[in-house]
């Protein structure tokens, strides 16, 4: 157990006494602290470091009369103060809100009998072991080999290094005592780079669970490859041509299909998978995984934001659409077993469907053989995805890449625009390659899509 849960059993026993005997009661307790550098143009800019949290206090009122078991009324209120009285006022608050509220009767807390306990992952106990001035060298360093090695780099805006533990700890009346903790370790790096009168800006950045998998050396290189890329970048012609996506834009599109897996998107009818449970929605080469037990990944825990243990749940296998991700609420509206996916965005909110670490999963191909077989475009980002229609899945975004030919990046490609639909993408994938990397908790490999429409010169 984490040094949280302790402070949560007592507030649990302050709160529990404030709410009638037909409620439901449940403590969310968050609590972390992070530190920051910020390296700019030769000079160190930011310098920063922070600690807090919060309280989450939820109460659902049961229902007097059976056989209905619940009337569901929810209320929800938090607090960043953890004495007695705060607490007492929170749980007040709740209460009233729930009072406020209509009945649902697919409202409840998950229970201590549904589902198995799981070990917490590893942390890594090296955070905050890095002094600040050497952390500060290291971006002095990368910015200094970067000037000095790579042909129009005009300056590093901007090398950021960030860190930050937190630990979660959350009970109930329903038996569930829970406390976890997750580490991470960031490192994200943008570029000025300068030709013949042009300028253009990029970058990378990656996080990760342990610092020591956080290459420095490849993130600065990627940065500046990346910003070089887009140099003498001007429209292609229209028409239908072949797009590989790199890893980051990728996992970009990624974000977007996994919110439309979400059981609270399905049932409110926000999704282009609604109604195609079953079906072919993908490529056969297409399989997309949501894992909060995966090792090392940012989202894994060993439960989800209401207690419910975690698990690896494939969404879609074989090209073919196989399971939503579901919290305790959604699973009840669908008469079915959550997958352990409730998600909060912290003790502020109450939780929802959410995705842990959402991925493709790595194919065959290998990345170069890709890049050699293929006469396209090379898409780097777009702009405006999320202005895609959750509903249809159809988008329309500005793109920036590099045109590709026998393996190599011949010029940079911007001006233009993408447009299709979300499943239609996924469909025409006929190439996946092996070298799945994430971007926060999203992740994907380099992939191809067959034929894509490109609006340009």
């Amino acid at each position: 157990m984490n040094s949280s849960f302790k402070k949560a059993q007592n507030i649990f026993l302050w709160a529990k006494k404030e709410i009638p005997n037909n409620c439901e009661l449940e403590i969310y307790l968050s609590q972390g602290r992070s530190r920051s550098v910020i390296w700019s143009e030769e000079k160190l800019e930011e310098l920063s470091q922070a600690e807090g949290g919060g309280v989450g206090i939820r109460v659902i009122f049961l229902s007097k009369k059976e056989p209905e078991f619940l009337s569901g009324q929810q209320g929800y209120a938090y607090t960043t103060a953890d004495s007695k009285e705060s607490i007492e006022k929170t749980t007040q608050r709740a209460l009233e809100i729930a009072k406020s509220l209509p009945p649902d009767r697919f409202r409840r807390l998950p229970d201590i009998t549904e589902g198995t306990s799981r070990e917490e992952p590893s942390l890594d106990t090296t955070i905050f072991s890095c002094n600040i001035s050497n952390l500060k060298d290291r971006l002095k360093h990368g910015e200094a080999y970067l000037l000095k090695q790579v042909p129009f780099l005009k300056s590093i805006l901007r090398a950021g290094f960030s860190e930050g533990l937190s630990d979660v700890a959350i009970i109930n009346s329903n038996g569930i005592e829970r406390a976890f903790s997750g580490t991470y370790s960031g490192l994200g790096v943008s570029c000025l780079a300068e030709k013949e009168g042009e300028r253009q800006e990029g970058g990378f950045g990656q996080t990760k669970i342990f610092q020591k998998d956080l290459d420095w050396d490849f993130i600065f290189k990627r940065a500046a490859e990346r910003t070089l890329a887009l140099l003498g970048g001007r429209p292609i012609p229209s028409g239908k041509i072949p797009v590989i996506f790199d890893p980051s834009v990728a996992a970009e599109f990624l974000s977007l299909i996994s919110s439309a897996v979400l059981a609270d998107s399905i049932q409110k009818g926000k999704s282009f998978f609604l109604n195609k449970m079953g079906e072919n929605v993908a490529s056969k080469m297409v399989k997309l995984v949501d894992d909060g037990t995966l090792t090392h990944g940012l989202a894994t825990a060993p439960y989800d934001d209401e207690g419910f243990p975690t698990q690896r749940t494939v969404v879609v296998e074989d090209g073919t659409l196989k399971h939503f991700l579901y919290d305790t609420y959604t699973a009840l509206k669908d008469g079915t077993r959550s997958t352990g996916n409730a998600s909060r965005a912290g003790f502020k909110s109450s939780p929802s469907s959410g995705t842990s670490n959402f991925y493709l999963e790595p194919g065959p191909s290998l990345r170069e053989a890709a890049l050699k077989e293929t006469k396209g475009l090379y898409l780097y980002d777009v702009m405006g995805l999320h202005m895609a229609d959750p509903i249809s899945g159809d988008f329309s975004v500005g793109a920036i890449g590099a045109w590709l030919e026998n393996g190599e990046f011949k010029y940079g490609v911007r001006g233009i625009t993408l447009a299709g639909n979300l499943i239609h993408l996924l469909k025409n994938i006929d190439r996946v390659c092996e070298d799945l990397t994430f971007f926060g908790s999203t992740g994907s490999p380099t992939f191809r899509v067959q034929e894509m429409v490109i609006s340009g010169a």
